[in-house]
C-alpha cells in the first residue's frame, strides 16, 4: 500500500523535559558534541552514506531539544527525531524539506507546535543498541508521539525493513524513498 492522502493537520506540543526522562528508561540521552561526533561517524559508516553535519545537526537539537539522542558508552546507536511545524510536514510531503539543513521554520522550537515528526536516522552498531532503538521507537511512538504522523526514509534495506515492523507505509511523493506512519491516535478535545 502507498499512503498518498491528504490529511488534517494537527499541532500539538511535547514536553522535551518529559521525554528526556522517558528517553532515559530506554538508555538514550540527548548527545554531547563528542558524542554526536562519534554517532555520526559510526552511523555514515553503517549506512554507507553521509547524514547532516555535526553542526546542522546541533543547530537543529539547540532548536527543538529533542533532535540528537545517543546511547552506548562508547556511544554504539544514534537516533535523530525532528519536530515538525505544519510547515515543515508540507515541506516533507511535498519533497522542499532539506534533511541535512532544515529550514527554521521547518522545525519546531522546544515542542511547540508540533505537527509531525521526521526521523533522521537510527542506526546501531550493536545488537543491543538496535535493540534499544526498536524498543525505544516503538514505546515512545505510542506514549508520546501517537497523535502524529512520523516520517523517515529508507536508506538502506535494514532501515525500510525495520520501518515496516514498526507500521511505516511506502509514501507517493514527498522525498525520495519516503515512509509514513501515519497517527494512530486522536487528539481529545477539552470540554470545560
Amino acid at each position: 500500500m502507498n499512503a498518498t492522502q491528504t490529511r488534517k493537520m494537527v499541532l500539538a506540543n511535547v514536553d522535551p523535559v518529559a521525554l528526556v526522562a522517558r528517553a532515559k528508561d530506554f538508555g538514550f540521552r540527548l548527545a554531547t558534541r563528542e558524542e554526536l561526533e562519534a554517532a555520526v561517524s559510526m552511523a555514515e559508516t553503517l549506512i554507507h552514506g553521509k547524514l547532516a553535519s555535526v553542526d546542522s545537526i546541533s543547530r537543529m537539537n539547540a532548536q527543538t531539544g529533542m533532535t540528537a539522542w545517543v546511547t552506548g558508552d562508547p556511544v554504539d546507536g544514534i537516533f535523530l527525531t525532528l519536530p515538525l511545524t505544519e510547515a515543515g510536514e508540507n515541506a516533507v510531503r511535498d519533497g522542499s524539506y532539506d534533511p541535512a539543513a532544515p529550514r527554521r521554520e521547518h522545525l519546531a522550537a522546544q515542542g511547540e507546535g508540533v505537527s509531525a515528526f521526521y526521523v533522521g536516522v537510527y542506526a546501531g552498531k550493536t545488537r543491543e543498541a538496535r535493540k534499544k532503538i526498536m524498543t525505544a521507537s516503538a514505546v515512545l511512538r505510542v506514549e508520546m508521539f501517537g497523535v502524529f504522523p512520523a516520517y523517515a526514509r529508507g536508506a538502506t534495506e535494514d532501515g525500510r525493513r525495520s520501518m515496516l515492523s514498526l507500521g511505516f507505509q511506502k509514501f507517493e511523493g514527498g522525498l525520495s524513498d519516503l515512509y509514513v506512519q501515519p497517527p494512530f491516535q486522536q487528539i481529545m478535545d477539552h470540554a470545560s
